[in-house]
């Protein structure tokens, strides 16, 4: 039978365990202390499942699916004999019954500590879930500020418990963090604690056990608040999910010795390349600013953790070794020092790009850590995408000035162009363009051709810009609504009131859905041994094929260069958009008689068969799906006036003609207008054209 460990006089009435509170107590088991209020000593038995919490051992009770992942990645850690401060772990039902304004008992769980400062972490059944800020030295007051100012000197006591204070105001109390910034300093402890109880009406709570249930209580609380729920689910968590809560002892990382915190990792985190990483902050009592900043590793920026303390520095490497073949996992651990002695305070997996992702797998994969259909299931397939494309290097600096929909991955530097002519102009220059539209047409498909990325103001993610740009491999951006465009004077204005002209550098990263200011720092396409290791091993488990959607010959060879086994779909129509062709496709359009447009259809015919022996040839025997001719006849057609005008000349025809033509076939739904078959049925010599050609 399972008691929780919440004061009596708020349990329902309908709880058969509702008499007053008998003693404190603690049982334990083997392996595992579990703490409640005594009212039925026969209900309780070693191992017994606690509603309320557990003290993490190597044996205890500990699920992910019950305590979250930081619970059980903790328990990891203590199975393999690394130094983990004492901890407890809250389970889901005990935070949402704090949530719900049940009072923890938080007495017997503060007893736990002996009168130590805690830690209170989040840990939620998925670490990409994020949670509550983390909150430190919960339990800090007057007595243990004297404390450690007899211990450790004014200047440490005083910083210690001024963060606390500004954490506590901000964090739990939800003050106005504008109050709580100053350095710290005996006069800023004192303003802070004065301001404090000015907002409150009532003094900073000295005692450890109010300081952490109310900790508890706000963490608890925030994690159901509307903007936390709806950030977790945009990052694939379910309504429902929960939260657990870790309390931890504090390391407090200072003494007379080497003392600190920081991190370490072993590879690095872009390219996934072995490589000691991290940071580490020394705190030493004697030094009147109370830190200074180690490196980890030795090396001509200064003073390192790896000169200062080579024993400790070897450990630490120690420790991530284990990690990595115990958790078969690469870990950031996070660590603490008190007088050279090493805690280790947390774990995570190593924050790591598609790129990095690709190179773990396939080496954990190649030593026997893991085998090679888990390294196959570890990336995403998303991942590979983004390694096809040049991508915008995480650690440079970037300057944002709009967002919208990442549409196409892949990201691009290049100079701003409004047309479609004018990109093919700067093509003709070498010069990397950005085509940026309002919102692309079929006529703009040559502009997109020459352009490096396409961004348009409007649009989603099944628009005409974004689909087309999946099919050409261009990096490209929809949607981008925080920017106003003005075609006729070829200018871009951000939000913020920033104008960007034609002709000035810009950059598009399709994958995060960013537009940067000026040339971005890029990382190559990693088509390295990583990423064609792990495309083979997937080819030998797959049970399908992969065919590639090519539209020109060009597109075919790139199709047969990643190993396509033939073509999915040819789209025929992309065929007639380069400029030769395009003339001749309208000559066709505003024929009179079906004399005249078996004239134009003829001239067609040579550049169709071409095109369809080329793909033939490059797929050598292959499959190669065609569909016919299928969009309506008005996408070959102009829109604007300009380009009416221009056809009218390349016609010879009246320019009230052509108008009359084009608004006559355009098309109110293009999906259900005068196309595909319904085309075929009314002008079938396209399709003879067509047919012959193949």
């Amino acid at each position: 039978m399972t008691r929780s460990f919440f004061a009596a006089e708020v349990l329902d009435q309908a709880d058969p365990w509702r008499k007053p509170w008998g003693h404190r107590f603690s049982l334990r088991g083997r392996g595992t202390r579990v703490f409640c209020r005594q009212t039925r000593t026969a209900a309780l038995q070693k191992h017994a499942d606690f509603s309320g919490f557990v003290e993490i051992t190597p044996t205890a009770s500990v699920d992910a699916a019950r305590h979250g992942w930081r619970a059980k990645c903790l328990q990891r850690l203590i199975r393999i004999d690394l130094p983990v401060p004492r901890t407890v772990a809250l389970p889901f039902q005990t935070v949402r019954a704090i949530a719900a304004g049940q009072m923890a008992d938080t007495v017997a769980l503060a007893e736990i500590f002996g009168g130590a400062l805690v830690t209170i972490r989040p840990s939620p059944a998925d670490p990409e879930w994020g949670g509550p800020t983390t909150v430190l030295n919960v339990g800090m007051n007057a007595r243990k500020h004297a404390e450690i100012t007899a211990s450790h000197g004014q200047a440490l006591a005083d910083a210690l418990y001024l963060g606390f204070v500004q954490s506590y105001a901000v964090h739990v109390a939800r003050l106005d963090p504008d109050m709580f910034t100053a350095e710290p300093s005996s006069e800023a402890l004192a303003a802070a604690l004065a301001a404090y109880e000015a907002e409150m009406d009532e003094e900073f709570p000295q005692s450890p056990a109010q300081q952490l249930g109310e900790v508890l209580r706000s963490m608890a609380r925030a994690w159901e608040g509307t903007t936390a729920r709806l950030l977790r689910e945009a990052k694939g968590a379910p309504p429902d999910a929960a939260l657990g809560l870790v309390v931890q002892e504090m390391a407090q990382a200072v003494g007379p010795g080497l003392s600190g915190a920081g991190t370490i990792q072993l590879i690095e985190g872009v390219t996934g390349a072995p490589q000691v990483t991290g940071r580490f902050r020394g705190l030493n009592p004697a030094n009147r600013k109370a830190e200074e900043t180690l490196f980890l590793v030795k090396d001509a920026r200064g003073h390192a953790l790896e000169e200062a303390a080579p024993e400790v520095f070897a450990t630490l490497q120690q420790h991530c070794r284990i990690c990595r073949e115990k958790l078969r996992e690469e870990m950031l651990i996070e660590f603490a020092l008190e007088n050279g002695a090493l805690k280790v305070i947390d774990a995570v997996r190593v924050p790591r790009s598609s790129r990095a992702a690709v190179r773990i797998a396939v080496t954990l994969a190649k030593e026997g850590i893991i085998s090679r259909d888990d390294a196959i299931l570890r990336v995403e397939p998303r991942a590979l995408s983004e390694l096809l494309h040049y991508q915008v290097d995480p650690r440079a600096p970037r300057e944002r000035v709009a967002r919208g929909i990442a549409a196409s991955p892949g990201a691009a530097s290049g100079k701003i162009v409004f047309s479609a002519a004018d990109a093919q102009a700067s093509a003709a220059r070498d010069e990397r363009c950005i085509l940026v539209r309002r919102e692309t047409a079929p006529e703009d498909i040559r502009g997109m051709h020459a352009a490096v990325a396409v961004l348009t103001e409007r649009g989603g993610i099944t628009s005409h810009a974004a689909v087309i740009a999946r099919g050409l491999g261009l990096p490209c951006i929809v949607g981008a609504s925080d920017l106003t465009l003005n075609p006729r004077d070829k200018t871009i204005r951000t939000r913020d009131g920033r104008l960007f002209r034609e002709g000035d550098t810009i950059t598009i990263d399709g994958t995060n859905g960013e537009v940067l200011s000026g040339a971005a720092e890029m990382l190559e396409p990693a088509l390295d041994e990583w990423f064609r290791t792990l495309l083979r091993w997937a080819d030998n488990v797959r049970d399908i094929g992969v065919r590639a959607n090519a539209d020109t010959p060009d597109d075919a060879r790139t199709a047969r260069m990643f190993d396509a086994e033939g073509i999915g779909l040819c789209r025929t129509e992309h065929m007639f958009f380069d400029e030769d062709r395009l003339t001749v496709m309208r000559e066709m359009i505003f024929a009179d008689t079906a004399k005249d447009r078996k004239v134009a259809l003829d001239r067609l015919l040579p550049m169709q068969r071409a095109d369809f022996i080329a793909l033939f040839d490059i797929m050598a025997g292959l499959p190669v799906c065609i569909r016919l001719f299928d969009p309506p006849l008005h996408e070959f057609l102009p829109h604007d006036r300009e380009g009416m005008r221009e056809l009218a000349e390349a016609l010879d025809r009246p320019l009230s003609e052509v108008t009359r033509r084009v608004e006559a076939l355009s098309e109110f739904n293009p999906m259900l207008g005068m196309r595909g078959v319904r085309l075929g049925v009314t002008v079938p010599e396209i399709y003879e054209m067509q047919a012959r050609a193949i």
